[in-house]
C-alpha cells in the first residue's frame, strides 16, 4: 500500500473515532497502533519510541507547562483573582459595547475549556439596553473569546505547535501575532456592524474609575507578567508560570494542605492523556518511516505546497474542533514538506492560521455549542455572521510571509 492511502487510512479512522466523540487521548492511541501495523514496526521499536516520546526534553516541558497552567487557573479562580478582573471591567469602560468585547477576552486569557460560557452572562447583561439578537451576541461572545489562542503561551496549542516545530514559544507567538491583531480588527468592524453606541451607567468620579482601573491591573498582572517573560524576554513557559505560581501562593498565604488541594483539584488527567497520546503518536511516525514517504509523495503530486498547508489543517481542525488535535494530527506530517527555509515561517504560520479557522467553525467546537445554547440562537444565522471574518483573519498570513524572510 502506498504511503499516502496508509496515512490516509490512519487519519480516517482518527476524524471517525473524533466524531463519534471518543476520548482524544484513545483516539491518539489508535492512530498510532494502526501507523504500526501499516508499516510493519517492530513491537520493541514501538516502544522504544513511547519511551522517547515521554521523556524527551521537548515533551517534559510541553507537559510542565500544561500542568503549570493548570494550577495557574485553579489560583486565579479560587483567589476570585479572575471575578476581580472581570468585575472591574464594568465600572471604568465608557460604552456597554466594549464591555460586551472585552469581557468574553478577559475571560479568555485563561484556557478553560468551554470558557465563553462564563462570559456569556456578562455579554447579555452589557447588551440589554442595546438592541442585539441572540445570533449576534453568540457571535460576539464566541469571536472574542478565541483572541488569545493565537499568541498566548498558557494555550496547549501554542505549546504543542512550537515543541512539534522545534522553536520557541515566544516565536510561535510572534509568528501568529498578525492573527490575533486581526481578530480584534474584524471583530470590532463586523461584530458590532448596526449596533449603535452605548454609554455605560455608571457615574463614577474621576478617582472611582481610576481605582477600577488599578484594581484590573493588579488582578491582571499575573498574567501580564507571564506574557512579558515567555513572548517578550523570552524566558521558557515552564520557568515563567512557575516563578509567577509561587510569587502566587506565597502572596496568598497558601498552607501546605491548601497547597496539596490545589494540585489535586488542578491537574486533569484527562488533558495530561491527550497530550500523551499526541505525543505516542507523534513519535510513530517518526520510527515507522512514514513521513519521508508521505513528503515524498506530497512533493511528486504537482499539488501546491500552499494548498496542501492549508487545508490538511483545516479540515482536521473544522472535523475535530480542537486546536490541540489539529496541530497533534497534522503538523508532523506537514512539518517535512516545509524544509527549513525562508518559507518555513509563513508557512508554519499559515498551518496554524488555517487550522484555527477549521476549529473556529466547526460544529464541534466546545465554546461554539455552548454560546449557541445560552443565547438560544439559531445556528446557521451565527454561521452566516462568522464564515467572513474567519477568512479575512487567515488572510493576515500574509504579513509572515512579506515580514519574516
Amino acid at each position: 500500500m502506498p504511503d499516502v492511502l496508509k496515512i490516509l487510512t490512519v487519519l480516517v479512522i482518527l476524524v471517525l473515532l473524533l466524531r463519534r466523540k471518543v476520548f482524544l487521548g484513545t483516539v491518539m492511541l489508535v492512530g498510532s497502533l494502526c501507523l504500526a501495523f501499516l508499516y510493519r514496526t517492530h513491537p520493541l521499536d514501538f516502544l522504544s519510541g513511547i519511551k522517547t516520546a515521554f521523556l524527551a526534553p521537548v515533551s517534559l516541558e510541553m507537559t510542565g507547562t500544561i500542568v503549570l497552567t493548570m494550577i495557574l487557573e485553579n489560583i486565579l479562580r479560587k483567589t476570585e483573582t479572575l471575578k476581580k478582573m472581570v468585575f472591574s471591567l464594568f465600572r471604568f469602560l465608557p460604552d456597554y459595547r466594549l464591555v460586551m468585547a472585552t469581557m468574553p477576552a478577559v475571560i479568555g486569557l485563561l484556557p478553560s475549556p468551554g470558557g465563553a460560557v462564563f462570559s456569556a452572562p456578562m455579554v447579555n447583561e452589557a447588551s440589554a439596553s442595546l438592541e442585539v439578537s441572540p445570533e449576534r451576541k453568540a457571535f460576539i461572545n464566541y469571536w472574542f473569546r478565541h483572541i488569545w489562542e493565537y499568541v498566548s503561551p498558557l494555550y496547549p496549542g501554542i505549546i504543542l505547535a512550537a515543541g512539534i516545530a522545534q522553536i520557541s514559544c515566544r516565536k510561535m507567538a510572534l509568528l501568529n501575532a498578525p492573527f490575533a491583531l486581526s481578530v480584534v480588527l474584524w471583530g470590532f468592524l463586523l461584530c458590532f456592524a448596526g449596533v449603535g453606541k452605548a454609554e455605560s451607567a455608571n457615574n463614577q468620579p474621576l478617582s472611582g474609575k481610576a481605582h477600577s482601573v488599578a484594581t484590573f491591573f493588579v488582578a491582571f498582572s499575573p498574567i501580564l507578567l507571564i506574557m512579558i517573560l515567555v513572548v517578550v524576554l523570552g524566558v521558557g513557559p515552564v520557568q515563567a508560570i512557575g516563578g509567577v505560581i509561587l510569587a502566587l501562593l506565597l502572596l496568598h498565604r497558601y498552607s501546605p494542605g491548601r497547597v496539596w488541594t490545589t494540585l489535586r483539584e488542578s491537574v486533569s488527567i484527562r488533558m495530561l492523556l491527550m497530550v500523551a497520546g499526541i505525543l505516542v503518536f507523534q513519535e510513530t511516525l517518526r520510527i515507522s518511516g512514514s513521513l519521508p514517504g508521505i513528503s515524498a509523495f506530497f512533493a511528486a503530486s504537482g499539488l501546491p505546497l500552499f494548498l496542501i498547508v492549508a487545508v490538511l489543517p483545516f479540515l482536521t481542525g473544522f472535523m475535530t474542533g480542537m486546536t490541540i488535535a489539529y496541530v497533534g494530527i497534522t503538523f508532523p506530517l506537514l512539518l517535512p514538506l516545509m524544509g527549513d527555509g525562508a518559507m518555513f515561517p509563513g508557512l508554519l504560520a499559515l498551518a496554524f492560521g488555517s487550522g484555527f479557522a477549521g476549529v473556529m467553525l466547526s460544529p464541534l467546537h466546545l465554546c461554539l455549542v455552548l454560546t449557541r445554547e445560552y443565547f438560544n440562537a439559531d445556528i446557521t444565522k451565527v454561521y452566516r455572521l462568522l464564515w467572513l471574518p474567519s477568512l479575512l483573519v487567515l488572510a493576515a498570513v500574509l504579513v509572515p510571509f512579506v515580514f519574516l524572510p
